[in-house]
């Protein structure tokens, strides 16, 4: 029944409002009818469940809108506009298979010496003029203190000062079967008056003869140094790829390192320190652009005229001269 009890008279518990979370007790006095209202065990629990999986739910959805937009400023650190520009080249990018990159063997001349300790430039020191060379495509990273910047489409290095160009210079990269990796690395260390000896045995199309370097700064694992390498002819565009001097030497690109020239290896080594920020990016051309081959021309087709009908020409017909009468004679 409801609405009322056995005795037909009304149930007060039909007319209270339902909460689950509430117990109603209704006791007969005898003159009346008493409720009684109080709380279930474990209601106050399931109140303090229900805001704790609300916050719960908020939390995950401010944490996964903080995800999409550390992406985005990610992708936007990785991909600096200095990398994403690209030079306009004449070089060809000819896919070339390439092998792993192996350290070569580092001895010191003179293990008991230590090497020289660069002196960073004073606070405030007026640089130098930088000597004349390309921009890098792409501008200058946002990137303070030391910076060697490296672009391989332009074979060149930069080297700034909390944004301030000190020095620039030619280099010569990685050849396209041990081309020079890119990103963004460290000096490690330095070593000076050292012997490179070729971790390729002799007979190897990438062996080669001990070879002594004075300058050498290891910014990656296994092996790759900023070094000046005096045994090269010319170092810029154009030199990591098989090549001949002007003087007829043949030379390629180096076994991956950056080759500086010598007066370009002292001037960094005592300028940076361990630390320094080497930032390497674009793509080596892997050789020159092919000569166009000229297209052979047909020859013009000769088209066939019409002679032209000669004009017909009126010759003018002379006058008759009239004849004169002759005078007649008077008798």
């Amino acid at each position: 029944m409801t609405g009322e009890n056995a005795s037909g008279e009304d149930n007060p518990l039909d007319h209270a409002p339902h909460d689950p979370d509430t117990a109603y007790d209704v006791q007969d006095t005898g003159v009346g009818r008493v409720v009684h209202v109080g709380r279930q065990p474990g209601g106050r629990w399931r109140g303090k469940r229900r805001a704790l999986m609300t916050g719960v739910a908020a939390a995950m959805v401010i944490a996964c809108a903080g995800i999409v937009v550390g992406s985005s400023f990610l992708l936007t650190a990785l991909n600096p506009p200095h990398r994403v520009a690209q030079a306009t080249t004449t070089e060809a990018a000819t896919s070339i298979a390439t092998i792993a990159h192996q350290a070569p063997k580092v001895v010191r001349s003179t293990p008991t010496a230590p090497p020289p300790t660069p002196v960073p430039p004073a606070p405030g020191a007026t640089p130098p003029p930088p000597p004349p060379g390309p921009a890098p495509i792409g501008g200058v990273p946002a990137i303070g203190g030391q910076l060697i910047l490296v672009s391989l489409s332009q074979q060149w290095l930069w080297a700034y000062n909390y944004g301030t160009l000190l020095y620039d210079t030619p280099v010569t990269s990685g050849m396209p079967q041990l081309a020079t990796p890119d990103g963004v690395f460290h000096v490690q260390y330095k070593e000076y008056d050292v012997t490179f000896y070729s971790p390729w045995p002799i007979g190897s199309p990438y062996y080669y003869s001990p070879e002594h370097v004075d300058f050498a700064m290891y910014f990656a694992d296994y092996g790759y140094y900023v070094h000046d390498a005096p045994w090269r002819h010319e170092f810029g565009p154009g030199t990591n790829y098989p090549h001949t001097d002007p003087d007829g030497t043949q030379e390629t690109g180096s076994h991956g390192c950056v080759n500086v020239p010598y007066n370009a290896g002292a001037w960094l080594y005592n300028w940076a320190y361990n630390g320094a920020t080497v930032d390497i990016y674009g793509t080596a051309p892997t050789g020159p652009a092919a000569t166009p081959t000229p297209q052979p021309t047909a020859p013009a087709t000769a088209t066939p005229t019409q002679p032209t009908a000669p004009t017909p020409t009126t010759t003018p017909i002379a006058d008759t001269p009239t004849p004169t009468p002759s005078p007649t004679a008077t008798p």
